[in-house]
């Protein structure tokens, strides 16, 4: 199997068949030598996932006297709960390359406000 159709064949499981924990496997690549001008791989072929967050909040009022209302609020960050993965690992020596190890989000948070104005 010649590098150009490894580098092919890696290219295509990138793009195809990724999934999140391996995008590709250290065999397919190889460092360039001194004199060679440069690889064929394309630019920004290591990228993550798009970002996609859907923040929500309800709030309601109460009138209780003619100057005292009481307000409840509710607030959640990443409703969801999708999750936002880190690039590829890239070091081609480490033994995790093409693996996704890391979250760029923390999750799903709900917070809650109660507010007596008078």
């Amino acid at each position: 199997m010649t590098f150009r159709s490894q580098v092919e064949s890696a290219l295509y499981s990138l793009n195809i068949r990724r999934t999140r924990f391996r995008c590709a496997s250290s065999a397919t690549f190889g460092y360039i030598g001194p004199y060679d001008l440069g690889g064929n791989l394309g630019r920004n072929t290591f990228r993550k996932g798009r970002i996609a967050n859907l923040n929500a909040s309800l709030s309601r009022t109460w009138t209780i006297a003619a100057e005292r209302r009481l307000v409840f609020r509710a607030e959640s960050i990443n409703f969801f709960n999708t999750a936002q993965f880190a690039e590829p690992n890239t070091t081609l020596t480490s033994p995790s390359f093409g693996r996704i190890t890391n979250t760029l989000n923390d999750g799903r948070t709900f917070q809650f406000l109660l507010r007596l104005s008078f």
